[in-house]
């Protein structure tokens, strides 16, 4: 509880104490601190309603400062040269995926989201490899992007999504086989530090962005974290569609 109070003395002298206040001493914010947790344990109503202002304030903070990060960062988001993508470049709306191969619940999204982008010829898909649940992950990633094909990447890539299991190294070399690929030297590409760095990048995109596991989903400029089935799809497109005519 007493924490409690702390943290709300510290929400009311960011929120309310500005200028000379910035010249008080170590005893009048303790006097302050003192004052404001006496008060609430006078109040105890008033301490569920302080909780709940300070917990939306605190959510519509982290919000304003997600959306300023995807604004930031859209180049990085849509327009990376090194990101394998389909449909039209200039599609009005944009799907950004951060998945990884073992995540299940991205496996999930994989075939509704195929099912959207046929119906839907104006979106676009963008690929964000993030590879966040082990060293198995991390080999199909930069195997994918070691591919540099974008035909052989999209067979690759949904040969992986549709597996039934956790992709491993040799589900990943049985693939490349199936797809009559050269293994090793494939292998031998992925280890370049220009795919490393990518996927180093990627991950702090999404850190500055908010996403924190997989899939995460950017649908022109909104995020979407978590799987989305069909009509959650096409719900998000419809709303971006109507936003472009605003």
């Amino acid at each position: 509880m007493r924490k409690i109070f702390i943290g709300l003395a510290a929400l009311v002298s960011l929120l309310f104490v500005s200028g000379p206040a910035a010249a008080l001493s170590a005893e009048d914010k303790k006097l302050i601190d003192k004052q404001i947790e006496d008060f609430f344990i006078r109040n105890p109503d008033k301490l569920e309603q302080a909780l709940d202002n300070m917990q939306a304030y605190m959510e519509d903070r982290a919000t304003r400062q997600r959306a300023e990060a995807l604004i930031r960062n859209a180049d990085n988001l849509y327009r990376n040269a090194a990101d394998f993508s389909m449909g039209p470049d200039n599609a009005p709306i944009t799907i950004v995926e951060f998945f990884d191969y073992n995540c299940g619940y991205c496996k999930r999204s994989f075939a509704p989201l195929m099912q959207v982008l046929e119906a839907n010829k104006d979106v676009r898909l963008v690929f964000k490899e993030y590879p966040i649940l082990g060293e198995p992950s991390y080999i199909a990633a930069t195997t994918a992007l070691a591919l540099e094909d974008e035909l052989k990447y999209l067979t690759f890539h949904s040969k992986l999504m549709t597996h039934q299991g956790r992709v491993e190294k040799p589900v990943i070399d049985k693939t490349l086989n199936d797809m009559k690929l050269p293994v090793e030297k494939l292998q031998s590409d992925a280890r370049a530090e220009k795919y490393m760095l990518h996927l180093a990048a990627t991950r702090q995109l999404a850190e500055e962005i908010g996403v924190n596991g997989t899939p995460a989903f950017v649908i022109n400029g909104k995020l979407f974290a978590g799987a989305l089935d069909k009509v959650e799809f096409e719900q998000a497109i419809e709303t971006a569609r109507a936003e472009l005519k605003n």
